[in-house]
């Protein structure tokens, strides 16, 4: 195989290597896109439409960044598949683990397309420990 092959075989190899993550974020961006409220897609993938009740006790169970979920507005979400991706970063995130980030959520650094991203998210509303057992 002369060089100019071998170069070119190269560098095609290298463009497909570095291309994959790029394909695959572009991907989830799109799936995004498709979640707007209303369009009926969800774009996580453990989530069974948000139905679940919990508690503030069950919600502080999961504080690690592999396993966070934070309440905003009484609603319940599980944010495992995101917080690697969050532009704030992981930490932002963790301040509120398993708690309360309704305060944080709304504050001046998300934009308003944010709001209506987070319902991927939902899988169910906080309720009182009485509220369950009924």
């Amino acid at each position: 195989m002369s060089d100019q092959k071998t170069l070119a075989l190269t560098f095609l190899v290298v463009a497909l290597v570095l291309a994959l993550p790029v394909l695959k974020f572009l991907g989830k961006q799109l799936g995004q896109l498709g979640g707007a409220p209303g369009s009926g897609t969800v774009v996580g993938t453990s989530y069974g439409g948000g139905d679940g009740l919990f508690t503030l006790a069950e919600v502080s169970k999961h504080n690690t960044s592999s396993d966070v979920w934070v309440v905003i507005k009484h609603k319940v979400y599980d944010l495992s598949e995101f917080i690697d991706e969050h532009p704030g970063g992981v930490q932002a995130i963790m301040k509120r683990a398993g708690s309360d980030a309704t305060t944080g959520f709304f504050g001046p650094q998300h934009p308003s397309r944010v709001h209506d991203m987070i319902d991927e998210y939902l899988i169910g509303k906080l309720v009182l420990e009485t509220e369950k057992d009924e």
